[in-house]
């Protein structure tokens, strides 16, 4: 294994005689790195980084040339390291879950570090060299708190008060000494040119994408667009209203917020979204035109139409519309009983295992016609038992609206918890039984995960899909559920089935309380990787 304590000795005693006495023979060293230990190669890459920012003593001409020379290399590292844990981190026996602390480290000592650098300059300003080098070093400084926030997003976590205050100080000083619009290549070979103002709003709208409701792989996506995107954009000190949508204090330790007419001082910076969104845009035109998302600068994970539908949303929220909740929620603390997935939501459905919800109190036996959207189904009382076997798991309730619930978790029972999911809850001493999906999620450091859940329904039917003669396979029947429409929610009336079942236009045979519909399945409102929720067409009835 390559020693890297003994390469930084090295460089920094500079004894004479030493095989690695200079950068050349570094090199030489770091290339005899094996390729096949990424992860080990990473964590001894920052066990040099905490010697290099504890050692006061170092030179500062000596000090960035050691941390040029090992950003450089451990480029290639941390990406990979983050790839695999971002596509693998989500399986319960995944090995690449143990690269985050060195995920996150790397972050915290390469960002200190080029932070060492920059104080060092600022106390004794002397040396031509190193200031020519100033935009790279702030530039790079940016980048590596921007990541420390962007990983708290990836893990739900809040952004600590340091970070924020590390990525406002630095863009307060790159306008100070007047290069934060300075064009430069922040790493050799990346063809994309950036700046220090560029660096600083990319950290500032990827916060104002609402990373909390986006998945993991979803905010990595967002962050690369912005690589590109945020040049778009540029830091105002005045102060326009009509043009700007945003503002961020540079004296705070707080992100961006939306504009106030009282965010006024020399410390504010204002900046809207207009050419932004027309970036957007056009980008949109293109992909609906046929364009490949690779050639839009989109990267290869871009998929259509997920991606697309990606785009259209934080779009959205830039410009500061669909981030408000449809109704108003009311403090209700309570414990819920959860369960998750559709496999699970399923088993409470079926007879004998759970008892089903009880008819709407107004009585009325619904019908389901071609075209209608009134539930079909009022749902019986199944055989004895009751709703929720003791395995499932206890949720605090902390609010509710007409179209959600607020409720809270430990961490531990979070952990699987993703975006997305499907859950069925039932609040303790009720019969009623409500299916929803996880939209928004944040933990906190006492070891609570925070959701929010918008309400699909709290009437769901269990039904059975039939595959109907000579339509392709047969086989044997298909467990689903019907969601009623909700119109005070904007919910339209769906079918949640296993997501490999999906197949557009497919004919099944819909089987519930004695009815039997022929149905053709439509276009998919969502889905996650067990369920999705598609619109049907009912063509017969039986």
């Amino acid at each position: 294994m390559f020693d890297f304590r003994g390469f930084i000795n090295a460089l920094i005693g500079k004894k004479n005689g030493d095989p690695v006495g200079d950068l050349k023979s570094a090199t030489i060293w770091v290339q005899e790195l094996p390729e096949a230990d990424i992860h080990r190669a990473q964590a001894e890459i920052i066990k040099a980084l905490v010697s290099i920012n504890d050692n006061k003593k170092t030179p500062l001409k000596e000090r960035i040339r050691i941390l040029l020379y090992l950003d450089e290399k451990a480029r290639h590292l941390q990406e990979t390291l983050c790839r695999e844990y971002l596509l693998h981190a989500d399986q319960a026996e995944a090995q690449e879950k143990f690269y985050l602390p060195t995920i996150l480290g790397f972050w915290h000592e390469m960002g200190g570090a080029y932070q060492i650098c920059i104080r060092s300059f600022a106390e004794s300003p002397s040396n031509g060299r190193i200031r020519a080098q100033l935009p790279l070093l702030t530039a790079r400084a940016l980048h590596y708190a921007a990541m420390q926030a962007k990983w708290c997003y990836i893990r739900y976590l809040p952004v600590e008060n340091s970070v924020w205050r590390a990525l406002n100080r630095l863009y307060r000083y790159s306008e100070r000494e007047q290069f934060n619009n300075v064009t430069l290549t922040l790493y050799p070979n990346q063809g994309e040119a950036t700046t220090c103002m560029s660096e600083y709003l990319q950290a500032l709208l990827l916060h104002a994408a609402n990373p909390e409701s986006l998945l993991p792989l979803q905010i990595d996506m967002v962050d690369k667009w912005l690589d590109s995107w945020a040049k778009s954009i540029t830091l105002e000190t005045d102060f326009r209203p009509h043009r700007q949508l945003y503002a961020v204090n540079l004296s705070d330790t707080k992100p961006g917020k939306r504009l106030r007419r009282n965010m006024l001082g020399e410390k504010y910076r204002y900046w809207g979204v207009g050419l932004l969104l027309v970036l957007i845009n056009k980008t949109i035109e293109q992909l609906k035109a046929g364009e490949l998302p690779v050639r839009l600068k989109l990267g290869e994970d871009c998929r259509l139409p997920a991606c697309l539908d990606l785009i259209e949303l934080v779009a959205k929220r830039w410009a500061g519309q669909g981030g408000t909740r449809k109704h108003d929620r009311q403090a209700n603390v309570k414990v819920v009983q959860v369960v998750q997935g559709l496999m699970e939501v399923l088993i409470q459905l079926k007879p004998g295992a759970a008892k089903a919800v009880p008819p709407p109190s107004d009585g009325v036996e619904y019908k389901i016609t071609a075209g209608s959207g009134a539930p079909p189904f009022a749902q019986k009382s199944s055989a004895d038992g009751e709703l929720f076997e003791p395995a499932t798991e206890q949720w605090m309730m902390e609010n509710e609206s007409l179209s959600g619930y607020g409720a809270s978790l430990s961490a531990q029972n979070g952990n699987q918890l993703r975006i997305g999911a499907l859950i069925g809850l039932k609040p303790e001493a009720k019969k009623q039984f409500a299916i929803g999906i996880v939209r928004r999620m944040h933990k906190n450091t006492a070891n609570k995960v925070y959701v929010g859940i918008q309400t699909l329904t709290q009437t769901p039917v269990l039904v059975q899909l039939h595959p109907i003669e000579g339509q392709g396979r047969q086989g044997g029947h298909l467990d689903a559920i019907y969601v009623p429409e909700l119109p005070q929610a904007k919910i339209e009336r769906s079918l949640l089935i296993a997501n490999d079942a999906y197949t557009r236009g497919k004919l099944l045979q819909l089987r519930a309380q004695g009815r039997a519909y022929t149905v053709r399945l439509q276009q998919i409102f969502e889905q996650s990787t067990d369920y999705a929720r598609v619109s049907f067409d009912v063509l017969a009835k039986h």
